[in-house]
């Protein structure tokens, strides 16, 4: 089977640490976007997704854990680029020690506070960690100095799915000064890089099959409060 390498551009809003209401009913959006999709040439692949509160007034709880699952026939190529240690990264509260190879996308954040404070500086580096991790470091200076190290494990899915990416949010991100809750309104990453291995270029992740017409995605989502939200997505391929 040719293996086809895949540009992925990855949008997320995730809130980290809005403030909780009583009544309050989230509703996790997730959509996924590719152009073209096709596996028989590169493609950007992307996804979205937000929790909004149906209560006005209300805020949506603090989202503590996130699962994205890519289609069946997605692999991660993430031992054919080179590494950073992702407790150096953590350690240095900097990715400037880390291989230039080992960069492999870069994005941005917004977050908000209570009392309208906003905080739109935020600046993400994707570093690739190897076969089962990656790195998504997020720092910003206004109005406070995050520098923090999200660190995502990868592994391998079944059924419909061929990739997983799960996280725990941190409790920095969530809370970054003593009782200051901060929600991130905006994560955007952009994952392009690609290498050439014998000749044949290689993406960081790869989908190499279109079954059914479809590419299947899935989010799943675990809040503070307990609650849990799954949200699927269908996005039409071909080979």
């Amino acid at each position: 089977m040719r293996f086809t390498p895949v540009v992925l551009v990855t949008a997320l809003s995730l809130p980290l640490a809005l403030p909780v209401g009583a009544a309050a009913e989230p509703v996790q959006d997730f959509d996924v976007q590719a152009t073209p999709a096709k596996t028989k040439r590169p493609i950007a692949l992307g996804f979205s997704t937000g929790t909004r509160e149906t209560t006005p007034g209300v805020m949506p709880p603090s989202l503590d854990r996130v699962s994205v699952l890519f289609p069946a026939g997605s692999t991660y190529n993430g031992h054919l680029f080179p590494t950073c240690d992702s407790g150096a990264i953590s350690a240095a509260r900097s990715t400037d020690d880390c291989p230039s190879g080992s960069i492999v996308g870069t994005g941005r954040a917004a977050g908000v506070a209570p009392g309208g404070i906003t905080q739109d500086d935020l600046k993400i580096t994707v570093v690739n960690g190897g076969r089962t991790r990656v790195n998504l470091f997020v720092e910003g200076t206004s109005p406070l100095r995050i520098q923090s190290n999200i660190i995502a494990s990868i592994s391998k899915a079944s059924g419909n799915f061929g990739v997983k990416l799960s996280t725990q949010i941190p409790a920095n991100l969530r809370e970054p000064a003593p009782g200051v809750k901060v929600g991130i309104s905006l994560f955007k990453v952009n994952v392009s890089r690609t290498i050439r291995v014998k000749g044949r270029k290689r993406g960081l992740i790869e989908i190499t099959k279109c079954s059914g017409g479809s590419w299947k995605s899935q989010g799943q989502f675990t809040f503070d409060t307990g609650a849990k939200i799954t949200v699927d997505d269908r996005l039409p391929c071909s080979n």
